[in-house]
């Protein structure tokens, strides 16, 4: 198994660099050592490892949620951990899409209106709409196959599957150049799973937004260009 995502000699900026990241929790002993990444604009890697090997962490690094306690992380060619805290936020809702493992959708939005809040949050993200917030938004909905009478509903009457799909089309709109996914297919069952990933991977592709995808489930490396393995001690 590899532990470095390799990158092509492309002559792009990568889309995440990072080189001798730890972290340390407050209480733990041991920092979290992650392996180096190099992740080309569009590719798509997959990081796997069992609970407690850091996967949720390294997403919270590398969405600047959190700091490291050493190393660096360059996204898109800006070094986000040098950036204060106002300006990290400013470039996750300008540059990146998170899935998150609970999805996190506004509940008291209808499935219209959480696709397209990062647009509201976001001038860089609607300009790459063409200023057409919602009509981008009806249409990934539209390929993530909503059906256009659930679109005004507020997102808690949805199902589960469809509140995944209402978090992917929030991630997608706007192009972000990276979306980072943490384990957002752990409720689904093995065929909903994968038509999902093919989903989400195919819409990423046509916007030539790189994706990272944290799960503990080493079956879905199939989907991806690129693997890196989390061990017990990362």
């Amino acid at each position: 198994m590899r532990n470095k995502a390799t990158q092509a000699d492309t002559g792009d900026i990568p889309a995440v660099q990072t080189r001798g990241l730890s972290f340390t929790w407050p209480g733990q002993q041991q920092p979290m050592a992650f392996p180096d990444i190099d992740l080309n604009p569009g590719d798509h890697l997959f990081i796997h490892g069992p609970s407690g090997s850091g996967k949720s962490t390294l997403l919270n690094l590398l969405a600047g949620m959190i700091l490291p306690g050493a190393g660096d992380i360059h996204l898109l060619g800006t070094r986000i951990d040098a950036l204060r805290a106002g300006a990290r936020d400013r470039f996750r809702a300008d540059h990146i899409g998170v899935i998150f493992q609970q999805f996190n959708l506004v509940p008291y939005l209808s499935a219209l209106a959480n696709v397209t809040l990062p647009c509201r949050l976001s001038a860089q993200r609607l300009a790459r709409t063409g200023n057409q917030a919602e009509t981008q938004a009806r249409q990934l909905l539209d390929q993530l196959a909503i059906p256009e009478d659930h679109w005004h509903r507020g997102v808690t009457r949805l199902s589960i599957g469809q509140q995944q799909r209402v978090a992917a089309a929030r991630a997608l709109i706007g192009a972000p150049g990276l979306i980072l996914a943490d384990e957002p297919t752990s409720a689904l069952d093995t065929d909903n799973r994968d038509r999902f990933l093919d989903l989400l991977l195919k819409l990423a592709e046509r916007s030539r937004s790189s994706v990272l995808f944290v799960s503990h489930d080493r079956s879905l490396a199939q989907h991806f260009h690129q693997q890196i393995a989390l061990g017990e001690s990362a």
